[in-house]
């Protein structure tokens, strides 16, 4: 899996935000599939206000305790306008301006392919020269390429350190 980089600037994504790790999310105690189902049963996509990209759901992994082996927060949700008002039900994370090495995924079914390519992640991060810095990291969901979850494709973005 190819990927390139990318300097983006700050985004801001309301919406609905988890603490777990890595290690509980291969349990019993998984809690990002139950995450995902509610986002959406609940109609967050279309229903948050004040949104800078429609279509567009973000999954943010952020507030590492460490790196991939620690806690860490995921927010489900979209980019929102910096002065919007929002209901009290969703959390703020504001993915930070950074330097981002971006692996687009095959098409597939959806949850199979991130899968796959968060297995690579961790397989190329471990690779001399490549450094993630654990600022944070995101999958970026268009509604164009992940309209139908059985035939998407997902970006997915990790902070890296450029020396």
């Amino acid at each position: 899996m190819n990927h390139t980089i990318v300097k983006l600037d700050e985004k801001r994504i309301a919406g609905l935000k988890i603490i777990t790790t890595n290690e509980a999310e291969c349990g019993p105690n998984a809690k990002i599939g139950a995450l995902w189902q509610r986002y959406y049963a609940e109609g967050y996509p279309s229903s948050t206000p004040h949104q800078t990209e429609p279509g567009v759901v973000y999954g943010i992994y952020s507030d590492y305790e460490s790196d991939e082996t620690g806690s860490y927060s995921l927010l489900i949700g979209v980019e929102v306008d910096k002065a919007g008002e929002l209901p009290a039900e969703l959390s703020v994370t504001t993915i930070p301006p950074a330097t981002y090495a971006v692996f687009t995924t095959r098409v597939g079914p959806i949850v199979e392919v991130v899968q796959e390519a968060w297995a690579h992640i961790w397989e190329w991060s471990k690779q001399p020269g490549n450094k993630r810095t654990f600022i944070a990291d995101f999958e970026r969901y268009d509604g164009v390429r992940c309209a139908d979850p059985n035939h998407a494709q997902v970006d997915v973005y990790i902070a890296i350190s450029v020396e």
